[in-house]
C-alpha cells in the first residue's frame, strides 16, 4: 500500500510540472477599445468603433481690427440662428480694448458665422472716453469682461469690472446688454454692485428655464478678497440682488478669479483661487463650493472644499462647466515636485464629478516635457468646454521660456468624458508666438469649437482665434495601443480591416517588450493583413497605425485590429504529504 501511494505521488508530480499553451486573440474593434490607445491627430469618435484622421483647425485669425495699443482678456459664448432651413451657430467674442484710450480700456465685440474661420467687423459696445485728452474727463476704464446668452430673450449680457480714472473708487461690477446676436447694443452701463472696496474678475452665467442671471466676482470690501455672488431675473426683479459671500474663509487670506457654472436644474457651482493654506499668502490652491436651488436658501452656500492635489506647490486659473447628465468638469494648472534634485513640473488637470461635487476624479491632460521642467517654462489659463455629445475639449497656454516670451496655445480633447485624452496639438502659428495668454474656449452643441486668446503683435497684445473642424483632414496622424499578456507570449499573426481611398494611406507596425522596463524592440512594418509576427517571445506588444492624406480631402478608416498569440502557462510540481 505504501508503494502504491509513492507511485501516485510521482505520477502527479510529472503531470503537474511543465508548460501548456492556449491560443488567444487581442482585438481592437469597438469605441471602448479604440479610446484605450494613444490618439495623436487621430479621431476615434466621429465613427464609433473605428479610427481615422482628425480634422484640421482653421488658420489663426486676428479678431480685432489692426489698431494701436492693447487688446486684452477675450471671452466667448455662442447663440443659435434659425435660417428656416437649418440652425446655425454664431460665435461671440468680447474683450477689453485700449485702441481709443491707452491704459483705460473700452469694451469691443465681434462674431463669427462660420465656426471661427473668419470674423466680422468688430464694434465698440461700451464707452468712448479718453482721460488723456482735453478736457481730461473722469473716464470709466473697463476690465475682464465676460459674456453669456440669456435663453429667455436671446439677449447678450456682458459684465466687467470698472475703475474710474480720476477717483478713488477702483473697482465696481457693471453690465450691458445686446440683442439680435450682437447687432444692437444698449450702449449704457448698469451697476451690478458699486459698494465699498474693490470688486474685480466678474463671471456671468444664465439659467435657461428660470431666466435667472448669476454674477460672481472677487470682492475686497473686508480683506484681500472673498468670492461674492448676486442674481437677477429681468422678468421679475427690479435690480440685482444684494451680493452674498460664497467662500467661507474667515481669515484675511485672498480668494480670487472665480469660475461659475449652472446646471440644467439651476444648481450653482463655483471655483476660485484660494490662499488660505499658505500662511505667507503667496501660494494659491483651487477651492470649490455650491448652492442647490431646490434645498438651500439663497443666502446659504455649501462648505468650501479644496480640489487641487495635496502635493501641489500651487495651482491656478480654475474653469468649471456643467455637462449633460449633471456631470461637472473642471480644469486648472498646478505645479508639483518631481523626484529630480528638488525639481518641479507644471500640469493641466481635469477633474470630473458625477454626484454634483461630492466626489471628484482627476486626470492629467498634459505635463511639461522633461526638457522644460524645473526651469522658466509653465502652463497657464486652461479653458474647458463640452458639446452636446459629451465630447470634452481643453485649451491652455504654454510659456516655453519666460525670458524670451516664446509661447504656444495647446489643445486636447476627450472622447469618453475625460477618462482618456488625445495627445495635445499646437493651435498657434509655428514655431512659437509671443506671450500667448488668457485662453478661452467654447464648443457649440454640434461639435464646432472656437478658441480665442491674446498674443503680442509688435509691442501690444491682440485677440486671435481659430476654429474646429476646418474643411480638410490633417496630413498625418498616429494611433498606438499596448497589450500586456501578463507573462511571456508567442506572437502569431496580425490582421486588420480598413478602408482606403485614393490619396490616403495606412501603415501598421508592431514591436514588443520582453519584460517591464526592458525597452522596446524596433518597429516591424506589416504590408498585408494576416502576416505572421516574427517578434521574440515577450510580455508586451504594441501596434501603431499611421494615417496619411495627401490633400486632406479624405481619410483612411481603420475598423479593427487583431493580434493572435499563444500564452504560455507554467505548472509547478504538486507535492503531496502523507501522515
Amino acid at each position: 500500500l505504501l508503494a502504491l501511494g509513492m507511485a501516485a505521488l510521482v505520477l502527479l508530480t510529472v503531470r503537474a510540472a511543465g508548460t501548456d499553451t492556449t491560443d488567444s486573440v487581442w482585438t481592437t474593434d469597438s469605441f471602448f477599445d479604440f479610446t484605450q490607445g494613444t490618439m495623436d491627430s487621430v479621431d476615434v469618435w466621429s465613427e464609433r468603433g473605428a479610427a481615422q484622421l482628425d480634422w484640421a483647425w482653421w488658420s489663426n485669425q486676428r479678431v480685432n481690427a489692426l489698431s494701436a495699443n492693447s487688446k486684452l482678456s477675450p471671452r466667448l459664448s455662442f447663440a443659435l440662428t434659425n435660417t428656416m432651413v437649418s440652425t446655425e451657430t454664431v460665435f461671440l467674442a468680447v474683450w477689453a480694448d485700449e485702441r481709443d484710450s491707452d491704459h483705460c480700456p473700452d469694451l469691443y465685440f465681434d462674431r463669427s458665422m462660420n465656426g471661427g474661420h473668419t470674423w466680422s467687423t468688430d464694434i465698440r459696445i461700451m464707452d468712448n472716453c479718453d482721460p488723456d485728452n482735453a478736457p481730461y474727463p473722469n473716464c470709466p476704464c473697463m476690465y475682464n469682461p465676460d459674456i453669456t446668452v440669456r435663453a429667455a430673450d436671446e439677449n447678450l449680457w456682458v459684465v466687467w469690472w470698472q475703475d474710474w480714472s480720476d477717483t478713488g473708487d477702483n473697482g465696481d461690477i457693471y453690465y450691458t446688454t445686446g440683442s439680435n446676436k450682437g447687432s444692437n447694443w444698449s450702449l449704457s452701463s448698469v451697476a451690478v454692485y458699486t459698494g465699498t472696496g474693490k470688486q474685480l474678475w466678474p463671471r456671468i452665467v444664465s439659467h435657461a428655464s428660470s431666466g435667472y442671471l448669476y454674477a460672481a466676482w472677487e470682492d475686497e470690501r473686508d480683506d484681500d478678497g472673498d468670492i461674492y455672488i448676486a442674481r437677477y431675473n429681468p422678468d421679475t426683479d427690479p435690480a440685482w440682488s444684494t451680493p452674498i459671500k460664497a467662500s467661507d474663509d474667515i481669515s484675511s487670506a485672498q480668494q480670487s478669479k472665480p469660475s461659475l457654472t449652472v446646471d440644467v436644474d439651476g444648481n450653482l457651482f463655483l471655483m476660485w483661487e484660494d490662499y488660505r493654506d499658505d500662511p505667507d499668502g503667496y501660494d494659491e490652491q483651487i477651492y470649490f463650493s455650491r448652492w442647490f436651488s431646490g434645498t438651500m436658501s439663497w443666502g446659504t452656500w455649501d462648505t468650501s472644499t479644496r480640489l487641487s492635489d495635496s502635493e501641489a506647490h500651487f495651482a491656478g486659473d480654475p474653469y468649471i462647466i456643467a455637462g449633460p447628465g449633471g456631470a461637472l468638469y473642471a480644469t486648472w494648472w498646478d505645479r508639483i515636485p518631481i523626484d529630480v534634485g528638488g525639481g518641479y513640473t507644471f500640469r493641466i488637470i481635469v477633474a470630473r464629478s458625477v454626484d454634483q461635487g461630492d466626489n471628484w476624479s482627476h486626470s492629467v491632460v498634459a505635463q511639461l516635457p522633461a526638457a522644460y521642467e524645473s526651469g522658466l517654462s509653465s502652463f497657464g489659463t486652461p479653458a474647458i468646454g463640452i458639446d452636446g455629445s459629451g465630447q470634452l475639449y481643453v485649451a491652455w497656454s504654454w510659456l516655453l521660456d519666460s525670458t524670451s516670451g516664446n509661447s504656444r496655445v495647446l489643445f486636447a480633447q476627450s472622447p469618453d468624458g475625460g477618462v482618456h485624452w488625445t495627445e495635445y496639438r499646437t493651435l498657434t502659428a509655428a514655431p512659437n508666438v509671443q506671450l500667448a495668454d488668457a485662453v478661452d474656449l467654447i464648443p457649440s452643441f454640434d461639435g464646432e469649437v472656437v478658441v480665442a486668446w491674446e498674443q503680442y503683435l509688435g509691442a501690444n497684445p491682440h485677440i486671435y482665434a481659430t476654429g474646429y473642424p476646418a474643411d480638410k483632414y490633417l496630413g498625418i496622424g498616429e494611433y498606438k495601443r499596448t497589450f500586456d499578456a501578463g507573462g511571456p507570449a508567442a506572437w502569431d499573426t496580425i490582421t486588420w480591416t480598413a478602408t482606403l481611398t485614393p490619396g490616403t494611406g495606412l501603415a501598421l507596425a508592431t514591436r514588443v517588450m520582453t519584460t517591464a522596463g526592458a525597452g522596446w524592440t524596433d518597429w516591424v512594418t506589416h504590408t498585408a493583413s494576416g502576416e505572421s509576427l516574427t517578434h521574440p517571445s515577450a510580455r508586451f506588444l504594441q501596434y501603431r497605425a499611421v494615417f496619411t492624406s495627401s490633400a486632406g480631402s479624405d481619410t483612411s478608416v481603420l475598423d479593427a485590429v487583431g493580434i493572435t498569440y499563444e500564452q504560455s502557462r507554467i505548472y509547478l510540481p504538486l507535492v503531496l504529504r502523507s501522515s
